[in-house]
């Protein structure tokens, strides 16, 4: 069953390959969000509220497409696991 954790990990393996890894690793530095090489988040107890504030600092740094091409993967595997997903994703 998929977690908040496995959430933020799809939209950071998406983000990057569109943002590149640079960009990205700003925004979770930002954020405060540890990742291991590959890019996978380190923080195991996730929640809506991470996920939330993923989406807005990308929203705030590059615009609703960042967030909108997030949509759909993130929604199919919340809706399969049963989690809300925060108003942004909505």
């Amino acid at each position: 069953m998929a977690t908040y954790k496995d959430l933020i990990d799809i939209v950071i393996m998406r983000e990057l390959g569109i943002l590149g890894k640079e960009r990205m690793q700003g925004v979770l530095e930002t954020l405060k969000i540890p990742v291991d090489g590959a890019g996978h988040c380190l923080k195991n107890d996730c929640g809506i509220g991470d996920l939330d504030r993923l989406m807005q600092e990308l929203a705030a740094r590059y615009g609703a497409v960042a967030v909108m091409g997030c949509k759909i993967a993130v929604g199919r595997v919340a809706r399969e696991a049963n989690l809300e997903l925060p108003k942004i994703l909505n």
